[in-house]
């Protein structure tokens, strides 16, 4: 047991960790400190983290994706959208449908997507490579696909517009 009016306090976050020991206002000073400089490191860390806000994202593809006996259903129109997008709507149904607890896993094998995109295994591998090299999707350590958070940001600013137009505007391709 310490001296009397001494407390110690330990803070753990993260990686960052320290130990203060000695009178209640020192700790307390010490303690206020020791915030105060990592609340903007806290607060830069918030806005650099990259991270889906999965109501939105539920509401944003809503029309466009479903589930059924455990399998992602893309709604979209096939023939008007293209394979890119096609393959990006069903690895964010997976990515829902896993969060949800409707899909056992986030990602989607090649087969499963080449059965969705409903083309060839090599048009299949081929946009599944594309979307690689632009870091919307990730090769799982399976073997399967899933969407990067980077792709998921990406494919909602640049193409979903694209796919389900605002009220009151055409739809480009």
């Amino acid at each position: 047991m310490g001296e009397e009016g001494h407390i110690t306090v330990h803070i753990k976050y993260g990686e960052h960790e320290q130990t203060f020991t000695g009178p209640v206002e020192e700790v307390w000073r010490a303690v206020n400190k020791f915030f105060s400089d990592l609340l903007p490191v806290f607060r830069l860390m918030r806005h650099a983290t990259l991270t889906v806000d999965l109501v939105e994202l539920m509401k944003e593809l809503q029309g466009l994706i479903s589930f059924s006996k455990g399998r992602v259903i893309v709604l979209a129109d096939r023939r008007r959208t293209p394979d890119r997008d096609v393959i990006m709507l069903a690895l964010l149904g997976a990515y829902i449908g896993y969060r949800l607890g409707s899909l056992p896993k986030d990602s989607l094998s090649s087969a499963e997507i080449r059965q969705i995109l409903e083309k060839t295994s090599k048009i299949t591998s081929t946009r599944l490579s594309e979307l690689k090299r632009q870091g919307w999707v990730e090769r799982t350590e399976d073997g399967e696909y899933r969407a990067t958070p980077l792709g998921i940001l990406r494919f909602r600013e640049k193409r979903l517009p694209m796919i389900t137009p605002r009220p009151g505007k055409k739809a480009r391709r």
